[in-house]
Formats: C-alpha cells, sequence, structure tokens
C-alpha cells in the first residue's frame, strides 16, 4: 500500500503548490503596473528629417516610397515627418521651430530632407541618392551617446492612454547637449482642404520637447494632449542620467535626440510594436505547465493504486 500513499501524497502536494500560485498573483496584485511596456537601446540611428505636406504634388509622389525606404533601414534610421504650419492639417509651430535650427530661413522646397540635420537636398530625389546620403551620414557620425528608451502605458477608457517615458542616458552629457524628444502618430486625412492624394501620413510629429542636461525645458509644443517631466535622476547607476517624460492619447512612436552643439550625437525610435512580453503571461504557462504535472502524477497515482 505504500506507493500508493506516496502518490496520493505527491498528488495533494502538487494540488496545494497549483492553489497557491493561483492565489499569489491575487495578493500581490500591483495596480501600478503598466497595460504595455516596451523597450529600445541604442543611440546610433541616423536621424532623417522629412519636411513634407499635404498639398505638394511633388510629396505625392515621393511619400509612399520614402515610407518604405524607412521600414526597409529601419535598423540605422529613424524618420520624423514634418508638416509646414501653413493650410497643411497636420502642420504645427513644431516644423517652424526644428527648421530654425536648420537656419532654414530661405524658401525651401517640398519634399526637403536632411540626414542629421545635415546635406539638404530638396524636390524630387531617387532612393539611391538617399541611400548616399545615409552612408555619408554614418561615416560622419564620429561618436554616438548610447541610450534605453522605455515606454509605459496604462489604458484609461475615460481619459485615454497615459504614456510614460524614461530615457536613460549611459553617459555623462556635457552642458551644452539638448534633448528633444517627438512624438510621432499615423495620421489620415479627413478633408478635402490640402489634399494631394494622399490619405494616410506616417511618422508625422505631433508633439516636441527639448531639455537641457539638468531637466530644464528649453522649448517645447505640447500640441493637443500636453507633455509632462515627472522626474529627473542626474546621478543614475550606470553614471548617466534619468529622464522621465509623460503624455496621454494615441501615439505611434517616440524618437529621442541628442545634440551636441547643434551637431546630432545620439538617436534612438521606439515604437508600439516594440511590446514586450507580460509577466501574467509566463504566470498562465507556469500555470498550465503545473496543470500538466498534476494530471500526470494523477495517472500515476491511479494506475498504482489499481495495481
Amino acid at each position: 500500500m505504500r506507493p500508493a500513499l506516496d502518490a496520493c501524497n505527491m498528488q495533494k502536494g502538487m494540488a496545494l503548490v497549483l492553489i497557491a500560485l493561483i492565489l499569489l498573483p491575487l495578493s500581490n496584485a500591483d495596480t501600478n503596473t503598466p497595460d504595455e511596456s516596451r523597450e529600445s537601446v541604442g543611440g546610433h540611428a541616423i536621424l532623417l528629417e522629412h519636411y513634407t505636406a499635404t498639398w505638394c504634388d511633388t510629396c505625392a509622389t515621393v511619400d509612399p516610397w520614402i515610407t518604405e525606404f524607412s521600414d526597409s533601414h529601419s535598423s540605422r534610421m529613424v524618420r520624423v515627418a514634418l508638416h509646414p504650419d501653413d493650410h497643411d492639417p497636420f502642420g504645427s509651430p513644431l516644423t517652424t521651430k526644428r527648421l530654425a535650427l536648420k537656419q532654414a530661413d530661405h524658401s525651401l522646397s517640398l519634399p526637403t530632407f536632411w540626414f542629421d540635420g545635415q546635406g539638404e537636398m530638396e524636390g524630387t530625389v531617387s532612393q539611391t541618392l538617399l541611400e548616399n546620403q545615409l552612408r555619408s551620414a554614418e561615416s560622419e557620425r564620429v561618436q554616438w551617446m548610447h541610450m534605453r528608451v522605455l515606454w509605459d502605458t496604462w489604458h484609461n477608457q475615460t481619459q485615454g492612454d497615459v504614456h510614460q517615458l524614461t530615457i536613460d542616458v549611459n553617459e555623462n552629457l556635457p552642458s551644452n547637449a539638448v534633448i528633444t524628444v517627438f512624438r510621432l502618430e499615423t495620421l489620415e486625412m479627413t478633408t478635402e482642404i490640402a489634399y494631394n492624394g494622399i490619405d494616410i501620413h506616417h511618422d508625422v510629429a505631433t508633439q516636441m520637447i527639448s531639455f537641457a542636461p539638468n531637466g530644464t525645458i528649453v522649448d517645447t509644443y505640447d500640441g493637443e494632449q500636453g507633455w509632462s517631466m515627472s522626474e529627473v535622476d542626474l546621478n543614475g547607476g550606470d553614471g548617466g542620467s534619468d529622464f522621465i517624460l509623460e503624455t496621454t492619447g494615441r501615439v505611434s512612436d517616440f524618437v529621442t535626440i541628442i545634440e551636441v552643439n547643434g551637431n546630432v550625437r545620439g538617436v534612438i525610435g521606439i515604437s508600439d510594436d516594440d511590446t514586450l512580453p507580460k509577466a501574467e503571461n509566463f504566470d498562465i504557462f507556469a500555470l498550465l505547465l503545473l496543470l500538466g504535472v498534476l494530471a500526470i502524477s494523477t495517472a500515476i497515482s491511479r494506475r498504482e493504486t489499481t495495481h
């Protein structure tokens, strides 16, 4: 009778462990845990700023394949689409602010492109030309600053999603550095005004914030949602700095840029597609595994009991 008794005890033990694992997540539930989390590490990417407009006929022939070009080179560059603050429904003052940094006070043709703020190219361009400019920008990037970006989202049915962006710079920033964060969205045309035939526009910059290494905000365009800097840690564990920003609403991507004396020294993008597996998914897997073990132990105990 001892084998049957041992099997029975094993089955009871497994059942108790199963009950404990089921109750543990309930007792340790953290209401502050984000519904979605994303992470991106790097800084070596090249920044492609694309000045375009919804009323530009030339843009209508170039913009569609620019999106494909950007997607196919996503490991090497990130794109920010800047729309003029005039008759363009997606335009905003942030474009004017960004163009002023390039001293682009002359009349620009549309579209216009910059890689890391340099090598201004106007009008109709070819993929070969952009490919060459991308390689040139990569060769001219003498050094780059390493960053780690975390993006947490809490879903809110009444007030909209709440987003927290943590920017971890892994080295000491010079005092003349400026960190700029763009919020990017995919927008759809809902008006016939200023319409060049393109319905969906990707990577549109709708918010911008720039701040100094000490956390002082240098410039900002809040857009419809607004920014807030909730925390600045100038003594991060890796010797660098941590900056925490918050905003709300719908977001496709964030792009973080570090510039020193106007020269781009670090670029990193983080996308809504970069969602990390949620912890509860691993809990479910563990429970399923334990249920399988319990089923096997039950079958063994029944077989030993019948013998």
